[in-house]
């Protein structure tokens, strides 16, 4: 733990373990499942090669993250988030949901990444909201997945192994339909999405994954 605030309390340990850069989101990918220090590397536009070794370091030493063989025949090394670390899954959607309150649209030099738009999937379902149902959700350059099933959803980047039910390819006004601030007809006619797949499930989307978004902010 590089950071010691010298109090016996839970927050200042968590925020020791976490606080540093990069910390909280080196963890939100491996939420999403197991990933080379590559991949890593990759859903992390910006990270230095070093401070990325140093955080995995110090996880590892804090029992958040191990290192295992990789399933596939010659496929090496990859992290993992250990019993104790999976903990913080639904702290983290917890905490997303709550700064994602205040962002409305990204502002010019923000990147949504694949990993922080599965993410942001995960944190935004309201279990038994719909039945089931798959969507492959496409914002910029990011791609991700939603598989839901009664109260349980599975998110990951990249595309689904199964047929989705809807294909959704989002621009920067995404976020205003998971807000509610554009229903699913008027994010289609706006342009604000283009969908493959019936209307319908598109409604199924909007009712499954909301996360609001504060009055205080304006929308464009």
């Amino acid at each position: 733990m590089t950071k010691d605030y010298r109090q016996f309390c839970g927050l200042a340990r968590a925020a020791g373990v976490l606080g540093e850069r990069w910390a909280l989101l080196v963890v939100r990918d491996l939420t999403l499942g197991p990933r080379r220090f590559k991949d890593l590397g990759e859903g992390l536009p910006g990270v230095p090669t070093s401070v990325l070794t140093a955080r995995l370091r110090e996880l590892e030493q804090m029992g958040i993250v191990e290192r295992r063989a990789a399933q596939q025949p010659g496929g090496g090394v990859v992290y993992t988030l250990t019993p104790y670390g999976a903990e913080l899954t639904p702290i983290l959607d917890r905490l997303g949901r709550w700064g994602a309150q205040r962002m409305s649209v990204p502002a010019p030099d923000e990147i949504i990444t694949s990993s922080s738009l599965a993410a942001a999937l995960r944190a935004a379902y309201r279990p038994g909201a719909i039945t089931a149902a798959t969507f492959s959700i496409h914002v910029g350059p990011a791609s991700a997945w939603a598989a839901v099933d009664g109260s349980e959803v599975t998110v990951d980047v990249g595309l689904p192994e199964s047929t989705p039910a809807l294909i959704i390819h989002g621009g920067p006004q995404f976020r205003l339909l998971l807000a509610g601030r554009l229903s699913a007809a008027e994010a289609i006619t706006s342009g604000a999405v283009e969908i493959e797949g019936p209307h319908a499930v598109l409604e199924d989307f909007v009712r499954a994954f909301h996360v609001p978004l504060d009055d205080v902010i304006g929308t464009p």
